[in-house]
């Protein structure tokens, strides 16, 4: 093996102690960077099923056969792999100027890119190369809409986790402990953040097998690690009994999107230095702020610095400070339980179309689509902020019902969140910014002060803007002109400068060098071949200035410069390109040395001054990046709230003020919508309700598939709308804001805890009865549906107590109709409608109507789903076994003592005459006021269940009055239609 492979694969062990075996090793040969594999070396990686990764090692079955990362990789980039000579080599590789292309595309897939460049040293001999760059998922500066995060995880000894969220496209951090116990909190976090790499940093000596298996629950639980049994795992090293002090893992999550995972066992024992810790914050962010904050925080955060400097140490330069945290949940948010964004549908899942956040993106710019999910995903309770994005959304509607405003520059900014993240790593490194990137942020400037020139100027537009960022931008703009041309940023890099006294002296002798090596050319060639063109003076990348001549023309051209009376006339062929002959003499070779000189000096004073000056306006105008960030992200946001508010007929909520004695949460809402159904399912019309949950909750009952889950839903997301500052699908929405919203919509087996039904249904009850207060709204669908009927419909009547006794706001949705003479509650009982007719079938009308309508339904519904009338029959004949009850016998065979009326001594509260349940009260046929004398006859009296007599009293059931027939009296009663909702027998 010669020495470029041996010096490779040494770097490749190097590498992959350093960053673990996702690592993508890619060396330049000339203008090619290559990948090597030699075939016949053991893999150190293995690939294992999730399961078995808490087996030890030498209980798992075979590891499965990895693919090997050349292979990978040439699939990935549909390449070609080739293997010159008998016992080679394998081989593959692309064009230099191919990486930016191809590097995204592999951090998608989470490998770790080591770029081996080419060293310049100026001597012959062997090249010499080293390690140049590194890039990894979360470490790359491309643009991208969303911010890629790494999550450093301390494990501290006392069960606190420290967290830390890091983005290097931003510099932004936030920090927060945790206690083990409430790790649960911190899930809901995440799904604001787009995580592509996990540190965990634990202290040595802590027991491997309950290491790992704690660390695979926790990250399941987060919904960062795969928790299907059988999804596949690469291990980036042996997990042995005794493991080694580093660990890597590459897999797919639930998004399909690949991440990587580093376990760190031993930490540095300076990290819990007070001292250490306080030098090296200060030094990094340039300020002295670590003195309240919690240790375990700093150690995580110290933690991911040093794993972001091991890949890029520029990536940690000029950061803002990070944002500090006492717990994972903000006090001033609505606290999202349950998974709530899960079950409400507010982002699409398994990166598929969908989603309430897809629906209602209107945004223009990077920065504003981040800011949107920022605030979907975390609303707030403040009066005052909500108040404010309400007053801006409206603004912006105004404006553009007046077709005097549009998104025109707001679609042309570009990600200045990102561009100014590496403005700033280049104004503290001997890194150069792009030009291309200048004139970007150059250009995104020029947009956005158009902008605040447009909001300020306009009459109608009534929005707070920083005072200080229109004039500071306009500055920043005027400074920008006046050091470069702002025109040529995408040029010749010389040419991106304005001039200067020593650049215009510089490019002035430049041109007249020139000027006279084309004056030769022409002149030779008009004496020689009698025009100016065959000879032509040009600049070639290896050569030099020199001249090229066809082929065939040099002969004669050699013959006239031998006779000519000129010193050091003799032609000297460099090259060939194509049919021409790259060609020079001892004259034009001095001339050429001088122009050479010349380029280097003012390549090298342009760059010098550009960067001199970049660096002089970050440092002048750093104050005004985050505030103009900020300020765009907003208004692009209102903006995009405005036009779903016109486009889906949205409406402005109107928050009810918190006085001392009224701190209840609260919702009345008229024809109040659900927002992805009503766009998604456009073949039958979106039916409307009015809620209102101020004073007592609400218990739904109805038929399957008439819409609970719907309607629960739309009070969900019509809250979140709201308490995220954007209009709502309803006619009218009032809201006092509540801290909690707890939902148990969907249920299901959790597989990979091992629990049941009705095991994830508890599990998700303690959690609302742990959080159940005054400003907690509590949605939930079928609530104890996954045990049998008796202890689900106790379970069910103890839960509707507590929450009654809570004040808490909810609506759950039930088909346990026998709860309702259980509970002393004050709840409204409310069905969906559902018409039953001969002729059509089941129609699902949907309407929201008082009373808890039927108790029996299911086999009716079956019948119009399975259309086999003999099975249904059966059903029937089945249901009829189960309801009926044998007469009561006492011990003594004694007959049961019915109590007497108060209204009439001869009737007896016995049985009710409508359905045969046990009486509870007297109804009158005849009111008082329609009956004069005889109110209280035998005639005028019907015993009652409270059911049936709530469906008299609201006109459900008229009663015609007793008949007599040739046995006995009998009560002659009818339903007034023939709906299920109505009780059709």
């Amino acid at each position: 093996m010669n020495q470029i492979p041996v010096q490779y694969f040494n770097l490749a062990e190097e590498n992959y102690s350093k960053y673990g075996l996702s690592v993508i090793q890619l060396i330049q040969i000339g203008k090619f960077y290559e990948l090597w594999h030699e075939p016949d070396a053991p893999s150190r990686q293995q690939v294992y099923f999730q399961a078995e990764l808490l087996v030890e090692s030498s209980m798992r079955s075979r590891t499965l056969e990895v693919t090997s990362p050349i292979e990978q990789v040439a699939s990935l980039l549909d390449m070609r792999i080739i293997s010159p000579g008998k016992r080679s080599l394998l081989q593959m590789g692309f064009p230099i100027y191919s990486l930016t292309t191809h590097l995204s595309t592999l951090l998608d897939k989470g490998w770790t890119v080591v770029v081996i460049d080419e060293l310049v040293t100026g001597k012959s001999g062997p090249k010499q190369r080293a390690v140049s760059r590194v890039y990894s998922p979360s470490c790359n500066l491309e643009d991208c809409s969303e911010l890629s995060y790494v999550l450093s995880i301390y494990f501290s000894q006392d069960d606190l986790l420290g967290i830390t969220l890091f983005s290097a496209m931003n510099g932004h951090s936030t920090m927060f402990p945790v206690s083990w116990t409430d790790r649960d909190k911190v899930a809901r976090l995440l799904i604001s953040y787009r995580v592509r790499e996990i540190v965990i940093w634990v202290i040595s000596g802590v027991g491997s097998g309950i290491l790992i298996t704690k660390i695979y629950n926790l990250l399941t639980d987060w919904n960062l690690f795969p928790p299907e049994p059988n999804a596949k795992i690469e291990v980036m090293e042996e997990a042995r009994t005794n493991l080694p002090c580093y660990l890597s893992y590459r897999y797919e999550n639930n998004n399909k999107e690949w991440l990587l995972l580093h376990i760190y066992l031993g930490i540095n024992a300076e990290w819990f230095n007070k001292n250490y810790q306080e030098y090296t914050l200060s030094k990094i962010f340039q300020s002295i702020w670590t003195e309240n904050v919690n240790p375990v925080s700093l150690i995580s955060l110290l933690g991911v610095l040093q794993f972001i400097n091991d890949r890029n140490p520029n990536l940690i330069k000029n950061l803002q400070l990070p944002e500090c945290y006492d717990s994972a949940i903000s006090p001033l948010n609505l606290i999202l339980c349950n998974r709530a964004e899960y079950q409400l549908d507010l982002l699409p899942k398994g990166g598929k179309l969908g989603g309430l956040l897809n629906l209602v993106d209107f945004c223009s710019t990077a920065m504003g689509r981040r800011l949107l999910k920022v605030r979907l995903l975390n609303p707030i309770t403040d009066y005052f902020e909500l108040n404010l994005r309400y007053k801006e959304i409206a603004t912006f509607k105004q404006l553009i019902d007046k077709k005097i405003f549009d998104n025109s520059e707001l679609k042309h900014i570009k990600d200045l969140s990102s561009l100014h993240r590496q403005w700033a790593i280049c104004a503290s490194s001997d890194t150069t910014l792009p030009p291309k990137k200048l004139s970007q942020i150059y250009h995104s400037y020029l947009l956005a002060s158009q902008l605040i020139s447009k909001l300020i100027s306009n009459k109608w537009i009534n929005i707070q803007l920083p005072l200080s960022v229109g004039p500071q931008l306009e500055s920043l703009i005027e400074e920008i002109g006046q050091v470069f041309q702002v025109d040529s940023l995408l040029g010749d890099f010389k040419d991106v400068l304005r001039p200067t006294d020593n650049l215009t002296t510089l490019l002035a002798q430049q041109q007249i060098l020139g000027a006279q090596l084309t004056e030769w050319a022409e002149q030779t060639s008009n004496v020689v071949f009698q025009d100016t063109f065959s000879i032509k003076a040009e600049y070639f990348n290896k050569e030099g200035y020199a001249f090229s001549i066809l082929s065939k023309k040099l002969t004669k051209l050699e013959h006239y410069m031998t006779n000519a009376p000129i010193s050091d006339n003799s032609i000297i062929v460099l090259g060939k390109r194509g049919n021409s002959l790259i060609i020079t003499s001892p004259t034009i070779q001095k001339v050429s040395i001088e122009l050479n000189l010349l380029e280097e000096q003012i390549n090298t004073y342009v760059k010098q001054t550009y960067n001199r000056e970049l660096k002089r306006l970050y440092f002048s105008y750093s104050e005004l990046f985050l505030p103009l960030v900020n300020m765009i992200s907003r208004l692009d946001v209102a903006l995009s709230g405005a036009i779903a508010a016109i486009k889906f007929n949205y409406t402005k909520p109107c928050l009810t003020l918190t006085k001392s004695q009224q701190t209840r949460g609260l919702i009345e809402a008229i024809n109040l919508r659900h927002p992805l159904v009503e766009q998604l399912n456009t073949q039958e019309e979106c039916v409307a309700h009015n809620i209102s949950l101020e004073d007592r909750g609400m218990l739904i009952f109805s038929v399957n598939g008439a819409g609970k889950s719907t309607l629960l839903r739309a009070i969900g997301v019509n809250v979140i709308l709201a308490q995220a500052g954007m209009y709502v699908a309803a006619e009218s929405f009032r809201l006092r804001p509540y801290h909690y919203l707890i939902t148990r919509i969907l249920g299901g087996d959790d597989l990979h805890k091992g629990q049941g039904t009705f095991e994830v249904e508890m599990r998700d009850l303690s959690t609302i009865l742990k959080l159940a207060n005054y400003n907690s709204l509590i949605l939930g669908d079928e609530v104890c549906h996954g045990t049998e009927v008796s202890s689900g419909t106790a379970i069910l009547a103890a839960t509707i107590d507590r929450l009654t006794a809570a004040q808490s706001s909810f609506v759950l949705s039930t088909h346990l109709h026998q709860v309702i003479s259980l509970i002393d509650s004050p709840v409204r009982y409310y069905h969906l409608s559902v018409i039953q007719q001969e002729d059509l079938g089941l129609i699902y009308e949907r309407k929201l109507k008082p009373g808890p309508g039927p108790s029996q339904y299911g086999i009716e519904v079956m019948g119009h789903i399975i259309n086999d009338k003999k099975f249904y029959n059966s059903a029937l004949k089945y249901r009829k076994l189960i309801n009926w009850e044998p007469p009561s016998r006492s011990v003594s065979s004694s007959l049961t003592v019915f109590r007497p009326s108060r209204y009439n001594a001869q009737v007896f509260i016995d049985s009710c005459e409508i359905c045969g349940a046990p009486a509870e009260a007297i109804h009158h046929i005849q009111p008082k006021k329609l009956c004069d004398r005889g109110l209280n006859r035998r005639s005028n009296l019907v015993p009652v269940c409270s059911s049936c007599h709530l469906d008299i009293h609201r006109n459900k059931i008229s009663i015609l009055g007793w008949k007599r027939t040739p046995g006995h009296k009998k009560l002659y009663w009818v339903y007034l239609n023939k709906s299920l909702d109505s009780g059709t027998k």
